[in-house]
């Protein structure tokens, strides 16, 4: 016997499935995360002969990416997730709740490593207070997003909703993670100026360490 949402289903409501299109784009985007992945380890060995701290964050996130989109792809297939409240089939509440809140720990996991491996990059290019803005950013993203990562294993802990507290702390953290991207999106504008590359190669370096903000 299936346990649904809101409302039984009934002919009066629509019943799309956004399912297939979520996993698309999910995989999709991880896909081309790899590429990119892939090819700065393969300059990494074949060039510089080795890995820094920024490139096993990195793959410690593709690795968490990589389990975000395995658990959405199970709660799809087994929970028709993607589809209206009325249309999941949520036969196991308990096994649902797990892998929804799991899946929730991971991304922002995911999203706050991939940051801190840009920053410990940035890092390796400053000096002085520009330095000390970045280990500042790094320590606060984590200790915010943190926080806000375990979040989802607190509510399954106490089997409670979501509180009006902790909303608040993860809608806060959410606005943090963000301006956090722009803030190290701009960052590399104010000093790679002062590096000693032609004109053209400083622009695209900045161009594509500003990618974040997108």
């Amino acid at each position: 016997m299936s346990t649904t949402g809101l409302s039984p289903s009934s002919d009066d409501h629509p019943h799309d499935d956004r399912g297939p299109m979520l996993l698309g784009v999910s995989w999709g985007l991880t896909a081309l995360a790899s590429a990119f992945l892939g090819l700065r380890l393969y300059c990494k060995l074949n060039i510089r002969r080795g890995l820094w701290w920024d490139d096993w964050i990195l793959i410690a996130a593709w690795c968490t990416i990589v389990a975000t989109d395995a658990t959405t792809t199970v709660l799809v297939n087994d929970f028709n997730y993607g589809m209206h409240d009325w249309d999941l089939n949520i036969y196991n509440p308990p096994r649902f709740m797990v892998i929804i809140y799991s899946r929730a720990t991971l991304s922002i996991t995911a999203a706050v490593w991939t940051k801190t491996a840009f920053a410990l990059t940035l890092l390796r290019l400053t000096t002085g207070m520009t330095k000390a803005f970045v280990w500042f950013i790094i320590i606060s993203m984590n200790i915010a997003m943190g926080f806000a990562a375990m979040v989802p294993d607190s509510m399954q802990a106490a089997s409670q909703g979501l509180d009006h507290g902790l909303a608040g702390h993860l809608l806060g953290s959410s606005s943090y993670s963000a301006a956090m991207d722009f803030t190290l999106a701009i960052l590399p504008w104010t000093f790679m100026w002062n590096i000693a590359l032609r004109r053209k190669e400083k622009i695209g370096v900045v161009v594509a360490m500003s990618m974040g903000a997108v």
